[in-house]
């Protein structure tokens, strides 16, 4: 299956009633399709929903920071969600929408075969690497098999946090941080270039 497939096949899923509800429109994602570094979210957001784009309200301006502080631009990532639709009031996703999303991000990753997936959040961290609490596992460098492919995950505190807490520059100071840890990652997994040398001696 072909990315646009993927983003057509899901652009009028039926899957939970609820969001169907609640939504106004799937937000599949934004970036770019063949970057080797994948961003998943938790749940599109009222402006998310409005727009049709992931982080494009006040988290995502905090996410576009942090990328530009590292020299990251949001064209050379892709940028999902766990869920694709916007719950109602922005609850927390339930089990059961995360689980009816679970196959159309496998097969996102199957398509896109990033080399680097930064988890946003508990509910991307838990739904890639099956593990809990974001504040002791954020920053820190895994390595799973995907497809029969090494690939590193490296979770981040959700932008939202920053909001929650009145902007603290000390947490910002730590998101920054981590940033620079994805962006080493990011850096070891470009091809290395061949140089080639001609000797005219």
């Amino acid at each position: 299956m072909l990315f646009n497939q993927l983003k057509e096949q899901y652009s009028t899923c039926t899957k939970c009633p609820a969001l169907c509800q609640s939504r106004s429109q799937v937000v599949f994602g934004s970036g770019n399709p063949q970057a080797q570094v994948l961003f998943i979210g938790e749940a599109p957001g009222a402006s998310e929903d409005k727009n049709g784009i992931p982080f494009c309200g006040m988290s995502g301006k905090i996410l576009t920071e942090l990328l530009t502080s590292v020299g990251i631009s949001r064209e050379d990532v892709f940028i999902t969600n766990t869920i694709l639709c916007r719950p109602q009031d922005n609850r927390n996703p339930a089990k059961d929408e995360v689980q009816n999303c679970r196959e159309r991000l496998d097969k996102l990753i199957t398509i896109m075969k990033p080399k680097v997936i930064v988890t946003i959040g508990n509910f991307a961290t838990e739904r890639i690497l099956g593990k809990t609490g974001i504040k002791s596992l954020r920053g820190k460098i895994f390595e799973i098999m995907i497809n029969d492919t090494a690939v590193k995950i490296v979770p981040a505190v959700h932008p939202a946090n920053l909001l929650y807490n009145g902007r603290n520059p000390e947490i910002f100071e730590q998101m920054k941080n981590d940033f620079k840890t994805i962006s080493a990652v990011i850096a070891d997994n470009k091809p290395k270039i061949q140089k080639k040398w001609m000797d005219f001696s």
